[in-house]
């Protein structure tokens, strides 16, 4: 009868450990699950470049371009934020440095694993950028590799550029046969 008692007790005990554990364990779980997971490098330069972004539509150069370069010091290899960074000397009349950030926007986002929206959305805005320089079988080209990309959801977009492009480029050649 002692021994019946003696083993009862372990047995309690044991469930009450095991118990223990397994609410410990569930703890810790919990714990996992409501702790915020540490931001990668690419979701903080994402956040800067939300940021640049934001700025730019508010027309705020010199911020936008504070913030694209800290995303840039984040992530060295963020193609997106070179893209806004070429819109940013675009807009600023810097010609030479909008076509060093569009073309290395153009490099990262096709070292694989290229992502083909994000490629087409650089092409498309390297493309309004030669068509604002008057290079427009440049922007042409640039505009159809945008639209050829699969899976890009602004062709809408890309398309009404494609038509101010042309129309700027009539314009353009109407007013050099003017001129002779």
């Amino acid at each position: 009868m002692m021994w019946a008692r003696v083993v009862a007790c372990l047995g309690m005990a044991c469930m009450a450990l095991l118990g223990l554990s397994a609410c410990s364990t569930v703890a810790s779980q919990l714990d996992t699950l409501t702790h915020a997971e540490p931001d990668s490098t690419r979701q903080r330069a994402m956040r800067r470049l939300s940021l640049a972004s934001a700025y730019y539509e508010q027309g705020q150069n010199d911020v936008a371009q504070q913030e694209v370069r800290a995303a840039l010091q984040i992530d060295p290899q963020f193609a997106d934020a070179y893209s806004l960074l070429g819109l940013i000397h675009q807009r600023a009349n810097a010609p030479g440095l909008a076509q060093q950030s569009f073309e290395q926007a153009l490099q990262l986002a096709s070292t694989p694993p290229a992502r083909s929206a994000e490629l087409a959305a650089i092409q498309h805005n390297y493309a309004w950028f030669l068509c604002q320089q008057n290079r427009f079988v440049e922007a042409q080209v640039q505009f159809d590799r945008a639209v050829s990309q699969p899976g890009y959801g602004q062709v809408d977009k890309t398309s009404k550029a494609i038509r101010f492009c042309q129309a700027r480029a009539a314009v353009k050649v109407d007013g050099l046969n003017s001129n002779n």
